[in-house]
């Protein structure tokens, strides 16, 4: 190894400018709850998610493959992950769910909640931001080393006496456990939407104006590119058209929104960049099947 033997300008310890990739952790919720029924057809949503159960008895199933929930384990679970869940031998309906559970709370297990077992399930669910919440879906499965249990203590812990709000070392305790999760994610996994700088600035211009105007022309300007040329890297480059994947990312931070927030309709159709609720209504039940009053409804956790 070569050792440099110029004194560094400044009184720096280095004059060599250095590149950090930009990611923010977003939690959406963090919660423990206690289950006796956990039973989903299929469940896909935008986000990351992490499992940790108290006792054995949850699967995960997964491309015809079950990722048993173990104490000893930690599941994360990429976005956009198309996946199934059972609790014990419960039967999964053929269309839809069924869910019985609810947030821990002190001397839960005094109560008689139920003739059922039930298990202790503890879940958050976060996005790290573009480009690295567009990875291929995956079931990944960690071994619960005694780091990582120290913080999944202190967290449930907290939730067990209060599940709505956190302090500042509690927050940085939550996001602490992601990252160390998310780190021994092996390399090849972090395979991006592109590596062309050009379109992964815009796909995070995208991300935080959703509301705004993202026509063609409009998104060429800031890739300082003429529209047509930009149109076609950015198909090349991430597989579909600029618009598509527009109406897409508004589908899902709506998703976002009706899962984990407690917006109405009409202001997740204005945050999202639609006409107006009527709009939003008619493209939502496009993509996902359903309606967004359903789909509040169905999935809305923000109780």
């Amino acid at each position: 190894m070569t050792i440099a033997k110029t004194k560094p300008e400044k009184g720096d310890p280095s004059d060599v400018v250095q590149f950090f990739p930009n990611y923010n952790i977003q939690l959406l919720c963090c919660r423990h709850w206690w289950l006796e029924n956990w039973e989903h057809t299929e469940l896909s949503f935008p986000y990351w998610r992490i499992y940790h159960n108290n006792k054995n008895g949850a699967k995960v199933i997964y491309n015809e493959n079950e990722y048993k929930l173990t104490p000893d384990q930690i599941l994360l679970i990429a976005p956009n992950t198309s996946y199934a869940t059972r609790l014990y031998n419960n039967e999964i309906p053929k269309e839809g769910y069924s869910f019985a559970g609810g947030p821990v709370i002190p001397d839960l297990d005094q109560q008689n909640l139920s003739s059922k077992p039930y298990l202790l399930h503890f879940f958050i669910h976060f996005n790290i931001g573009i480009p690295y919440d567009n990875i291929s879906p995956g079931v990944f499965r960690f071994e619960l080393t005694d780091h990582l249990q120290s913080k999944l203590k202190l967290i449930k812990e907290h939730l067990n006496y209060d599940n709505k709000s956190f302090n500042f070392h509690t927050s940085l305790v939550i996001k602490s456990l992601i990252t160390d999760i998310l780190s021994d994610l092996p390399e090849s996994n972090w395979n991006l939407i592109s590596n062309d700088h050009r379109i992964i600035n815009c796909l995070r211009y995208i991300e935080v104006n959703l509301a705004d105007d993202l026509s063609n022309p409009t998104l060429a300007e800031k890739a300082k590119m003429a529209t047509n040329a930009f149109i076609r890297l950015f198909s090349n480059e991430v597989g579909i058209s600029v618009q598509k994947y527009i109406r897409n990312k508004r589908i899902d931070r709506a998703c976002i929104m009706l899962h984990h927030s407690n917006l109405s309709i009409d202001e997740i159709a204005l945050k999202t960049g639609f006409a107006d609720r009527y709009h939003f209504s008619r493209i939502f039940k496009q993509s996902t099947g359903i309606s967004p009053a359903r789909y509040k409804k169905e999935f809305g956790m923000s109780t």
